[in-house]
């Protein structure tokens, strides 16, 4: 377990500030908006800030007292990670590897088949795709088999493709570990996640398991066939999607406390449907 007491520090025009959270193994997604405080949490997470006031342990110790162990023991992909671009993705990697304490190269290639790299590594990595360099951003961080595992916005620039096999990867690896994940679109890691945290102008908003986020919603959703004219004054900010259909109708999915139009159903709510939610309620609540 990761325990954060009473964090506190800079975030812009807000600070993150954090009385008590606790990180357990298993896949961890933080949700919320650019500018909500993931990208500095994490970096407090992986040491490479450290608070302006408040505590992290990690498995009851804490990384201001065991600097060392605790950093030898977290595997770390920041969303602008820079690679040494004139080396070969093998070079790399196996550099890597030796900082980490890693001295043989049957983890870097067991990653690279894993990762499907095999096909890049002769090649220096100024040469490769964004996507591709992405996907070596992420191996670089399992190399040393790290307990706890923390990933800003894993999966840009990444296709389809990619992004089930690290999406599918990183679930496995979750397994006994601690790893957390920021990201935008929640419904792709829907079958992966074990908790989410929803952070909003630096202070959580909703900490639970996977399956509780889409408890308990103050809307239910709701999904059909409407004409434009029953939509005309529908609110927009209830709107989830519109598709316009043939004869004046669109196909709609919206958020309403009770049926909106008659021939509606209600549908259950995915992971975004439930950010959708909690965000409309949270900004009509505040405002």
């Amino acid at each position: 377990m990761i325990s954060i007491d009473h964090i506190e520090q800079s975030l812009g025009a807000f600070k993150l500030s954090i009385d008590q959270l606790r990180l357990y193994p298993g896949l961890t997604l933080l949700a919320g908006p650019n500018g909500a405080g993931k990208s500095t949490l994490l970096k407090l997470l992986a040491t490479a800030d450290k608070p302006r006031k408040g505590r992290i342990a990690y498995q009851n110790r804490e990384a201001a007292d065991h600097l060392p162990l605790v950093r030898s023991q977290i595997g770390y992909v920041p969303s602008d990670l820079e690679l040494y671009e004139e080396m070969t993705t093998q070079k790399l990697l196996v550099y890597l590897a030796e900082l980490k304490g890693v001295f043989h190269t049957e983890a870097v290639d067991r990653l690279i088949r894993d990762f499907r790299l095999e096909s890049y590594r002769n090649t220096r990595v100024k040469r490769l795709s964004i996507g591709v360099q992405r996907r070596i951003g992420i191996v670089q961080a399992l190399l040393a088999q790290p307990k706890f595992l923390f990933l800003d916005e894993p999966l840009n620039a990444l296709d389809s493709g990619e992004r089930k096999l690290a999406i599918t990867y990183l679930t496995r690896y979750a397994l006994g570990r601690i790893v957390v994940a920021a990201v935008h679109e929640l419904n792709e890691w829907e079958a992966a996640a074990n908790r989410i945290v929803w952070l909003e102008n630096g202070r959580i908003r909703f900490e639970g398991g996977a399956a509780e986020w889409k408890w308990d919603l103050p809307s239910k959703v709701w999904e059909g066939t409407v004409t434009s004219r029953q939509m005309r004054h529908f609110p927009e900010q209830r709107i989830i999607f519109m598709r316009e259909l043939e004869n004046e109708s669109l196909f709609v999915r919206l958020v309403a406390e009770n049926i909106p139009f008659p021939g509606l159903e209600e549908v259950l709510p995915s992971m975004e449907d439930a950010y959708f939610i909690r965000k409309f309620s949270a900004a009509s609540r505040d405002g």
